[in-house]
């Protein structure tokens, strides 16, 4: 008898939650391979791998213009607050213009915020390439001439102006 009180005293004390289903919602693994939620869980997994890194290397790309001043002369506010600018702006863009290509596929459930995503991770890797390409020709600049030369580099920041 003191065994059977024990063991319910035990059960009484699990909480009914324990029992209770968990529901995994949030991660690529709780849905079924090539479904909408399972592919787009794994598309923003990517983004926020991508973007960090964009972030960090837009970081860089800054620092290296800002290192351009020379003791006589120095770089151009407007053009460190430009580049920042600008990034937090094609940000909004990629966001706005993803969600229209989410929609303009037609597609039923969450297939247009899955289609959105890889737009964006699209989007970001392109961004992220200019943005690597950008710091690499400052970079061949001998940094005497880096103050002169190096807008032209900043150049492709600007794909869409610049066809």
């Amino acid at each position: 008898m003191r065994k059977i009180f024990l063991s319910f005293l035990l059960l009484a004390s699990i909480p009914l939650s324990a029992f209770a289903e968990v529901k995994c919602t949030d991660r690529p693994e709780c849905w079924p391979e090539e479904s909408a939620m399972h592919t787009g869980l794994l598309l923003v997994q990517q983004l926020n791998t991508v973007e960090k890194l964009l972030m960090s290397k837009h970081d860089e790309l800054v620092r290296i213009v800002s290192s351009s001043s020379s003791a006589e002369i120095k770089v151009d506010e407007r053009l460190l607050a430009a580049l920042k600018t600008q990034q937090s702006a094609w940000l909004k863009y990629r966001t706005e213009e993803c969600e229209l290509i989410g929609s303009l596929t037609g597609a039923g459930g969450t297939w247009p915020s899955t289609h959105a995503n890889r737009c964006e991770v699209n989007h970001t890797e392109q961004r992220l390439g200019r943005v690597r390409s950008a710091i690499r020709c400052i970079e061949k600049i001998p940094i005497e001439k880096r103050l002169f030369e190096q807008n032209e580099c900043l150049q492709q920041l600007a794909a869409l102006t610049n066809k």
